[in-house]
């Protein structure tokens, strides 16, 4: 397969995994789940902080995609809101 073979199939395996998201976490918001939208990590630390503590304090399930959150609880989305953003 060329390269430009390669990334032609692998931007559309991005673009149909980033549709599925949405899809998905727009019906799950539909049901009452809270979608989160950070505008940036300050740095990686940051990054790898945040999800130690969705780990060690979220009470119900949540999902994560780069700077996007969502939660089916919505005490773990205030308090992931007052500690993140």
């Amino acid at each position: 397969m060329k390269l430009q073979d390669q990334i032609i199939e692998e931007l559309g395996t991005q673009m149909q995994s980033e549709i599925d998201k949405e899809i998905l976490w727009g019906m799950l918001t539909g049901m009452g789940w809270t979608r989160v939208n950070l505008d940036r990590f300050k740095d990686n630390k940051q990054a790898v902080d945040i999800i130690n503590w969705l780990e060690n304090h979220c009470n119900g399930p949540f999902e994560r995609k780069g700077k996007d959150f969502i939660f089916e609880n919505s005490v773990d989305a205030v308090n992931f809101i007052m500690r993140w953003q």
